[in-house]
């Protein structure tokens, strides 16, 4: 299946429909749906003709995160996202359903600038349960901090009306309403000014910007001994044979 097969890209009415397409395996990503959506990024910046997009995804969920049975994927897990406030401008609605879990947990309230939620989503922070956490600092500003940490530490679902009431997401509708609630938001995005948006957009997430650095600068000292422990290996072992992981700090 090639990169445009994964992710579909369409314009109607200036809005760019990015959609996550490989509901088989719940979305996840693998190298080709990384290459994909950062192709769409590049495509949706540059055209002149669009001025919002709406990320959504076909099947029963939005994305179950990073396909770790591919190996060599974590040098392509950034290009899923977009450079919002660094090299893209233009506003991004997420519409997220069904099950958000790790990375797309990150490219659904991340990756988004205003996250619409179907009451049937349940966002999950999977990464202690197998032994890897990315680079957290760029997720903290989406929720209070105790919040937070009993989001990130436990790993255990967080409900879309719960997600909504910690400030995570911006609304909450219906399955049956989602991609109508988007659209509406798209419609009045479109109509604002462009340069006043990028304006925004670029102070809003220049407030984040150091943290995010400073969060890939202890790549080598926090990630990559994670990547490296037996405590990884335990826990996609654990994963696959639906068993508990036995960690022994190593």
């Amino acid at each position: 299946m090639s990169n445009d097969d994964l992710v579909l890209y369409e314009v109607k009415d200036n809005i760019a429909y990015i959609t996550l397409n490989r509901p088989e395996r719940e979305n996840r990503l693998n190298k080709a749906l990384c290459i994909g959506l950062g192709e769409s990024w590049k495509r949706f910046e540059e055209d002149p003709d669009v001025r919002v997009a709406i990320l959504s995804a076909n099947g029963d969920d939005f994305c179950y995160g990073a396909d770790i049975t591919q190996k060599g994927l974590l040098e392509y897990l950034p290009l899923a996202f977009p450079a919002n406030g660094t090299s893209i401008f233009k506003p991004i609605v997420g519409a997220v359903h069904g099950q958000v879990i790790g990375t797309g947990f990150g490219i659904a309230i991340h990756g988004s600038d205003i996250t619409v939620a179907a009451e049937n989503t349940e966002f999950v922070f999977y990464e202690p349960k197998v032994g890897i956490v990315g680079t957290i600092l760029e997720y903290t500003p989406y929720m209070p901090f105790k919040v937070g940490l009993e989001f990130y530490m436990t790993g255990e679902p967080m409900s879309a009306q719960r997600a909504y009431e910690v400030g995570m997401v911006n609304k909450v509708v219906p399955k049956e309403n989602l991609m109508e609630e988007a659209i509406k938001y798209a419609n009045i995005l479109k109509k604002n000014a462009p340069l006043s948006l990028k304006s925004i957009k670029y102070g809003q997430y220049k407030r984040m910007d150091s943290n995010a650095r400073k969060a890939r600068r202890e790549f080598n000292t926090y990630i990559k001994t994670q990547l490296e422990s037996e405590d990884f290996q335990e826990g996609i072992r654990a994963l696959f044979e639906n068993r508990e992981p036995k960690f022994k700090g190593k």
